[in-house]
This record gives C-alpha cells, sequence and structure tokens, in this order.
C-alpha cells in the first residue's frame, strides 16, 4: 500500500502546480452535466457568468497543441504549457496577456466546443453564449458547447439522444 502512496502525492502536487483555473473546471463541469435541458432542446450557458476575473477573449484548444501553435493563434508569447494528451484547453486573454486558464480531461468530461461558421474557437466574451446539450455516439456520451447563435446548424446532434441506461437488479 505504500509504494502507492508516493506516486499518487506526486500527481497529485503536479496536477496543483499546473496552472489550470480548478475552480472553474468544476463550475463548467457542473453546470453542463447537471440539470436537463430546456424546451429548445438545450440549456444556454453564459461563459461569463462562471468566471470570476476580468477577460475579453475566450479560445478552446486541442490535445498537443505546443506553446508555438497557442502562441501563433493569440498573437503573442504563450510561456505556458503544452495541451496535455487527451485534455482539452479553453484560455481566457485580457488585452495580451493570458488571465487563466482550464486544462480538463476529454475522457472524464467529454466536452467539445464547436466554432460558428469562421470562428475557429476564439470567442470574444460578447459571444460567449453558448448551447450545451448531451449527445451519443454510439456509446459515447459527449456535451456539446456550441454559440447559440449557430445551434441550428447542429440540431441533428440532438437527435442522436443516449440510450436509457438500465438499472442492474441485484
Amino acid at each position: 500500500m505504500k509504494h502507492y502512496i508516493w506516486p499518487i502525492v506526486a500527481l497529485l502536487w503536479l496536477a496543483s502546480c499546473s496552472g489550470s483555473n480548478s475552480n472553474l473546471n468544476e463550475k463548467l463541469m457542473k453546470v453542463v452535466t447537471e440539470g436537463e435541458p430546456g424546451a429548445e432542446g438545450y440549456k444556454t450557458i453564459q461563459m461569463a457568468d462562471l468566471t470570476d476575473f476580468d477577460w475579453d477573449t475566450m479560445y478552446y484548444f486541442q490535445p498537443n497543441e505546443d506553446s508555438e501553435a497557442i502562441s501563433e493563434t493569440l498573437g503573442f508569447k504563450w510561456e505556458g504549457s503544452v495541451v496535455p494528451d487527451n485534455h482539452r484547453r479553453l484560455l481566457f486573454v485580457k488585452g495580451q496577456e493570458v488571465v487563466s486558464y482550464v486544462d480538463y480531461f476529454y475522457t472524464d468530461f467529454p466536452l467539445f466546443v464547436y466554432g460558428c461558421e469562421s470562428d475557429k474557437w476564439v470567442y470574444p466574451k460578447s459571444r460567449t453564449n453558448f448551447a450545451s446539450f448531451k449527445y451519443c455516439d454510439g456509446e459515447t456520451e459527449i456535451y456539446t458547447f456550441i454559440p447559440v447563435a449557430c445551434i441550428e446548424n447542429f440540431r441533428e446532434l440532438m437527435d442522436s439522444k443516449c440510450p436509457e441506461k438500465k438499472d442492474n437488479p441485484v
């Protein structure tokens, strides 16, 4: 048992030093996964309501994007880390400064952020009103973050309902 404790402690320590905003991650996961969609078939989530810091633009990055690719997208030098394997990153900028970011493990929280026509995963704060719903790709449950202005482009995904989970008799 003792030989498992040190690797776990080390992993927790490294995770806590990553710089990722764990408070925002928890808020985001809760608002996306809990509750039922509205009459329109989705929940509306205003990203500004989840943040407790000032920002102008939110960016979405895929796994393994390095500091060079992130810097190119931001238009200024990013000194932070690569987006880890199997993670996604929401990065928040105010002016020419990264003010916060959240890396989330896609396997545990399968949230996919969709673009809206030419957005390319760059969202000014004025356009961060997102539609969110759960759909299934086979047996895999996936949550969406789609700009409300583009929800009609993704109406077909809403029809990809997840199969009802059956209780296993004991």
